[in-house]
């Protein structure tokens, strides 16, 4: 639950972030990206794990990091730019439907009537975020395309599951979070390089708010997600997850103010109920 209010921090930091530096957005997935994997490094390295990789291991983590971290990371804070943190908040938790298809595709994992009934719950809740319900066009405002990207976003982050499940069966959860950020800033770097170029955070405030986000929501959030993972299973930690795009959106509306729409609350609370419909199918 404390990592998942830490991730919740993320949008409103981003947000602050945009407004009082230069940083851009592809910059700020990057420079959080390097903030972390020091820490995770030196965890790694005091619990005395052993990094080694077959050749096949080293193309699952390459897509690892470019699906997991790069496409998302990127979607993500590029979002934040575009529509509301309550609203990047609630699109990035569809993760669990797109998990619940993929998995069945590639795991071969019973697809149960919960888990379809909570997709459907998603998918309706999403389009009630986009105002499709409402007839709303498609791509129609700066907002919509920020929901659109999050949505992506959520695709991208679903992939976590699958590569977590073939590369993390045996070895340490640190050193597997460790790899797959060390590719995903890898493949990150010249994305970032071609947009936005290569420009180091300009003052101190810059570097305050690189660092906030680099330690606090990426680095200590996933060792305490990774930490709380021993010690309980992994379908309460999915139902604890919800804590993210709940304190997203208590942050948003104390700190920029932003107020979700009646059809937007109402999409919010659905996508919430279908994560804890597939949390419910896995006991």
């Amino acid at each position: 639950m404390a990592a998942a209010l830490l991730w919740g921090t993320m949008g409103v930091l981003g947000k602050i972030t945009y407004a009082e530096t230069t940083i851009g957005p592809i910059s700020l997935a990057f420079l959080r990206l390097l903030f972390a994997i020091p820490i995770l490094a030196f965890v790694s390295w005091k619990r005395q794990c052993k990094i080694s990789l077959t050749s096949r291991e080293i193309v699952l983590f390459a897509g690892f990091g470019f699906c997991s971290l790069t496409i998302f990371e990127m979607l993500y804070f590029v979002s934040f730019a575009y529509t509301s943190v309550q609203h990047a908040a609630a699109l990035l938790y569809t993760a669990p439907a797109f998990v619940a298809i993929f998995s069945r595709l590639i795991l071969k994992e019973k697809l149960t009537k919960h888990k379809i009934a909570a997709v459907g719950l998603s998918i309706l809740g999403a389009f009630l975020i986009l105002g499709l319900v409402r007839g709303e066009p498609l791509f129609s405002s700066r907002s919509q395309i920020g929901d659109w990207l999050a949505i992506g976003a959520g695709l991208a982050y679903s992939s976590w599951y699958i590569f977590g499940k073939i590369l993390g069966s045996n070895r340490d959860p640190a050193v597997t979070s460790l790899i797959g950020l060390c590719f995903g800033a890898l493949f990150l770097f010249p994305i970032m390089a071609a947009t936005e170029g290569v420009h180091p955070p300009q003052n101190l405030l810059a570097w305050q708010l690189v660092a906030l986000i680099g330690i606090g929501p990426t680095a200590i959030a996933y060792l305490l997600y990774l930490a709380g993972l021993k010690l309980a299973d992994a379908t309460k930690a999915s139902v604890f997850a919800i804590v993210e795009p709940l304190s997203a959106a208590v942050f948003g509306f104390l700190f920029l103010q932003e107020v979700l729409s009646y059809d937007s609350l109402v999409g919010f609370l659905l996508i919430i109920s279908s994560i804890l419909l597939i949390s419910t199918s896995n006991r």
